[in-house]
């Protein structure tokens, strides 16, 4: 079984983009090194549910790339399951 942990310890520990900003990886936001990050949104009221976009190290926000493999809501893959967050996270990790 994927879990969202296997993928944060993968990512990048922290890089500082063109803007001087530190970007570090945590459970909610994982630096992959092809200049993407995952951002995750678990809410604490919302077991089942879970949000996930792109942006870029700067953290600019793509809202239609994800579109282009998922189906969005307003750019963001909305998943029910850990397993379905794994799918995104793998998609966004081999762009």
């Amino acid at each position: 079984m994927c879990r969202i942990v296997d993928y944060v310890s993968e990512g990048i520990p922290e890089v500082i983009n063109d803007l001087g900003e530190h970007r570090r990886t945590r459970p909610g936001s994982i630096v992959f090194s092809n200049g993407w990050v995952a951002s995750i949104v678990h809410p604490d009221e919302a077991p089942d549910l879970y949000s996930v976009a792109i942006c870029d190290y700067n953290g600019y926000f793509d809202w239609s790339i994800l579109g282009k493999f998922f189906a969005t809501d307003n750019g963001a893959v909305i998943c029910n399951t850990e397993e379905q967050v794994c799918g995104v996270l793998e998609h966004i990790k081999n762009l």
